[in-house]
């Protein structure tokens, strides 16, 4: 199949995924689910949407993704019907939710670089305004 078909499908795939989630799901245990995006594999068997799940509080994350997982599971079926009405091709891929790791992992590090950024703060004495700053000794 085109390139430029199987992006333009899978951008077409990911809004539908989203809009379904978003207004036609009504289980309480799925989340702030986000649908991160979609891969199409070339023989458009298989459609594989990535995830991510928002969660308050330390510790909510997990509990969060398990209860939007098992959601997610249950709604396979439903999510694979309505994208498939939507699509104008012959046939309808196997629809799979895969965690996306990605966000988290960001956040993660996002809040360990302002971490880091508070400490060095901390560490760094404040420069007295009447002395003109040194420059670092070179051993000359």
């Amino acid at each position: 199949m085109n390139e430029r078909r199987i992006q333009r499908l899978q951008e077409q795939i990911k809004q539908r995924l989203a809009e379904v989630l978003q207004r036609d799901i009504a289980d309480p245990k799925l989340g702030l689910v986000t649908i991160a995006r979609v891969e199409l594999d070339a023989e458009f068997t298989i459609c594989k949407a990535y995830w991510s799940v928002i969660a308050a509080g330390p510790g909510g994350e997990a509990r969060a993704k398990a209860a939007s997982s098992e959601a997610l599971a249950r709604a396979r079926g439903f999510c694979q019907r309505e994208v498939g009405k939507s699509l104008a091709t012959r046939t309808i891929p196997r629809l799979e939710f895969v965690f996306d790791e990605g966000i988290g992992g960001g956040i993660r590090i996002n809040k360990l670089l302002r971490e880091l950024q508070q400490e060095r703060e901390q560490k760094v004495p404040p420069a007295d305004p009447g002395k003109p700053p040194q420059s670092p000794d070179l051993g000359t």
